[in-house]
């Protein structure tokens, strides 16, 4: 097994997920401000996570196709759960830690997956 291969996909997953869930809740503050989300509002934000693996692709040279179903899962389980589930009086860095947590469970599979594959 590759084991820094699997930290780095780990370490990288984390942060993926992090500023993921951070930019996220950043752009749906800027697009509620009139407490109204439109549909092309919604396609902004969830848009969100491409551009974050796009931005991890480019600088780390990891594989696009691991960081995005680890960013777009990190979206979906613990960042959407708690915004549907939060009063909006939430700090800010409770979403980051959450999508931190949430990109280290996701890339759990990819990291193993990649460690063993590599012999």
């Amino acid at each position: 097994m590759n084991g820094w291969k699997v930290i780095k996909i780990l370490l990288l997953g984390s942060f993926a997920g992090c500023i993921t869930s951070s930019v996220f809740i950043f752009v749906n503050n800027i697009l509620t401000k009139d407490s109204n989300l439109d549909l092309w509002e919604l396609g902004v934000a969830l848009s969100v996570p491409v551009l974050v693996t796009v931005a991890f692709f480019i600088t780390t040279k990891v594989k696009f196709i691991i960081l995005l179903p680890i960013t777009y899962l990190t979206l979906l389980i613990p960042t959407l759960g708690a915004v549907f589930g939060s009063s909006g009086s939430e700090p800010f860095w409770q979403f980051s830690m959450l999508g931190l947590l949430g990109g280290l469970v996701w890339s759990i599979p990819f990291a193993l997956w990649s460690g063993l594959r590599t012999r």
